[in-house]
């Protein structure tokens, strides 16, 4: 107990935040009588206070309708922890401080830095999983978690099954990671993430596309495609959304992004289609995890920055068509991007790069095949009369609701209880 709060202390110094739970994308299911009873240890690749998707709201919805909840965020290597130290650095001491209860049912754990290349060694995995498998058990033993049901966002954490003593377990695949950059090789991402998908008793794939490829490795494997919280992005459709000030001094046509800018997008796309048509304006909506210089020394290129969730249809509202510049390759074959969601949900017309997800929206979304196609879609956007665009948006609303996190938490639900029979 000494050392605790000794370790508490110096977090304290460091103004180290308790992580907020967002209002605003919570689940609205009231009334609904989901499963509880449950203790659920979620493995994610995202912290919890970065931009929200499934990994977040599902895990809320649960501890809220009565299970406990130990949300695990991302395992950081010491490779990504030096490049991201100015960032990160007090997460070095996280992990001491084991799991902050952030609101009733609902922990959140940072676990310790772990080695690096390990989806190149299967070696250093393997002494990762050992690490992390002791300070999970500690952290459970302390919330008093017995038989938890083991939610996996990893491919790489398969020994936990075992390690950790689970009764149930659950693969939720949301990208074709074999294809991501960084310390990875691709066969062994391949191999760890079929040694996964046969130790779990379930498979979920936001697309088509992922589960083709995996239902080889698992019988139980189902499609849920990702979602938007569209109440609230429906707002931008209503026209009850001010003009934010950083937009009031940018003219129009205003061409919006909004999300992660990482290296799956198309930077020379935006370049050329900024360079194509100077008086367009690109506005970039979201935190930078990448080198943008290619785009900086552009004047009608405008990085706004990350926002603040509630805030992000009053962009949507106040722009005039909704970019979705996807590099086209094995990552966009396999994603299921939030954005196209969000941009519907905001009554938005989008143009995108070839990906099989954007197909899921004929009439509402521009697949194109090439940079000049990219820019001649926005451009046939941009010339449509007011009253084709009135009733695209009312089209956009319509689809909408059938692409709600409410009910696609219904269908995840009622595969886990069909698991746990």
């Amino acid at each position: 107990m000494k050392v605790r709060n000794i370790i508490t202390r110096i977090v304290e110094m460091f103004d180290v935040e308790v992580p907020k739970v967002s209002k605003a994308a919570a689940l609205k299911l009231e009334g609904h009588r989901g499963f509880s009873g449950q203790s659920i240890v979620t493995l994610s690749t995202q912290d919890w206070g970065d931009l929200w998707t499934s990994k977040q709201r599902f895990m809320l919805q649960f501890a809220r309708q009565g299970n406990r909840v130990l949300y695990v965020e991302t395992q950081f290597h010491w490779v990504t922890y030096l490049r991201l130290f100015r960032k990160h650095w007090r997460r070095i001491f996280l992990f001491l401080l084991g799991a902050r209860e952030i609101e009733p049912n609902l922990f959140i754990y940072t676990p310790p830095i772990l080695l690096p290349a390990f989806q190149i060694f299967t070696w250093i995995n393997t002494i990762n999983n050992f690490v992390l498998a002791i300070f999970l058990r500690l952290v459970l033993r302390k919330l008093s978690f017995k038989d938890p049901v083991l939610w996996l966002y990893t491919h790489f954490n398969q020994s936990l099954v075992k390690r950790l003593g689970c009764k149930k377990s659950l693969y939720f695949c949301v990208d074709e990671l074999s294809a991501a950059r960084g310390l990875i090789k691709r066969e062994v991402v391949n191999e760890q993430e079929a040694e996964t998908l046969r130790s779990v008793d379930a498979a979920i794939t936001t697309t088509t596309t992922l589960k083709d490829t995996r239902n080889r490795f698992n019988s139980n494997i189902h499609v849920v495609p990702n979602a938007a919280n569209v109440s609230h992005f429906n707002k931008a459709v209503l026209g009850s959304c001010p003009e934010p000030e950083d937009l009031k001094v940018i003219p129009r046509p205003r061409l919006v992004f909004l999300g992660g800018i990482a290296y799956w997008l198309d930077l020379d796309l935006l370049r050329h289609t900024a360079k194509s048509r100077p008086h367009w304006q690109i506005i970039m909506v979201g935190p930078e995890v990448i080198d943008t210089g290619l785009l900086k020394n552009l004047e009608n290129v405008h990085f706004l920055g990350r926002k603040d969730y509630d805030r992000l249809p009053d962009y949507l509202a106040w722009c005039d068509v909704a970019l979705n510049p996807y590099k086209v390759d094995d990552i966009a074959r396999g994603c299921s991007p939030l954005k196209l969601y969000e941009y519907i949900a905001a009554g938005l017309p989008v143009v995108s790069s070839e990906m099989p997800e954007a197909h899921r929206f004929d009439g509402l979304v521009r697949v194109t095949t090439n940079y000049d196609d990219f820019v001649s879609g926005i451009e046939e956007i941009l010339s449509l009369g007011e009253t084709t665009r009135a009733s695209s948006r009312h089209k956009a609303y319509e689809v909408s609701q059938k692409h709600t996190w409410e009910n696609r938490f219904v269908e995840v639900e009622r595969i886990v209880e069909e698991m746990l029979v």
